[in-house]
């Protein structure tokens, strides 16, 4: 019997922002919904006509991924155990994740009708690593996939070959990195699984075919192990760090500032 998991990608006028929903059996789950109002609400509606909504996954706890719990106000909220600490404890990163969305909004007047805000205690699910969640008939692994960010989650369709993987393997921006060694290690382990893939939808961007994903993670890992054999030298050069080949779209102005940023997490002074 052909697997009966579907689902549809919704891109965000912000980032080529990607919402996914997917169904299964009548049962449904929202990925990353986001960004803007009227976004959100047609994101509710296509996942309200698909069947039952089951929950929303945040794949980490960026401010840009995380702002359309609202939509689906009887829903669970499955978030990694990392971000659920973060929450429960009030982190400056959970924190931070709120004040920079609500900048944001401000510096767009976009109205939400309520402040920016974290699903409540009772709504979250933390997922830790190899917990699954099932839907319908599938089922969907969680692997936990720091460097991007303390809490990244990634969920995984074995059956199905699919990987919803959050903010890596994007053809649309190099690198973002919080911990330059969590980073490589997670690009390591995304290539190992890359032959039991068929497609890998990242959380900026189009669907990527196997070869597609596994092409970025190399050019991402090379780029990255460039970086690290830098400023691991005798003598760290920051010149040659930024002097550094960016994986893609070297031109853009915001990927040399992330450039100098990851520069400045691999303990490069600026």
């Amino acid at each position: 019997m052909a697997p009966s998991l579907s689902y549809d990608i919704r891109h965000s006028g912000i980032w080529q922002l990607s919402s996914a929903v997917l169904c299964c059996d009548g049962q449904v789950l929202l990925i990353d919904p986001g960004y803007f109002p009227r976004e959100l609400a047609e994101l509710s509606a296509l996942a309200q006509a698909r069947g039952l909504v089951q929950g929303v996954v945040f794949t980490h706890g960026h401010w840009d991924h995380v702002m359309g719990w609202r939509h689906v106000p009887t829903a669970s909220v499955y978030v990694s155990q990392t971000l659920s600490q973060a929450i429960a404890t009030g982190s400056e990163s959970a924190q931070k994740d709120l004040r920079d969305a609500a900048e944001f909004d401000r510096r767009w007047y976009i109205d939400r009708g309520a402040p920016p805000a974290w699903p409540p205690p009772d709504r979250l699910r933390p997922l830790r690593e190899g917990d699954s969640l099932t839907l319908g008939d599938t089922r969907l692994q969680a692997l936990q996939l720091p460097g991007h960010s303390a809490d990244g989650l990634a969920l995984w369709a074995q059956r199905e070959g699919l990987l919803w993987v959050g903010d890596y393997l994007s053809p649309c921006e190099i690198p973002f990195v919080a911990d330059l060694a969590a980073y490589r290690a997670t690009l390591r382990r995304l290539l190992a699984l890359c032959d039991r893939l068929d497609w890998v939808l990242p959380g900026h961007g189009p669907p990527l075919r196997r070869e597609q994903a596994r092409t970025i993670a190399l050019a991402d890992l090379a780029y990255l192990d460039a970086l690290a054999e830098i400023a691991d030298s005798p003598q760290p050069s920051l010149a040659a760090a930024l002097a550094l080949p960016l994986p893609r779209d070297a031109d853009n102005p915001d990927m040399q500032a992330h450039h100098r940023d990851n520069c400045r997490v691999a303990g490069l002074a600026l």
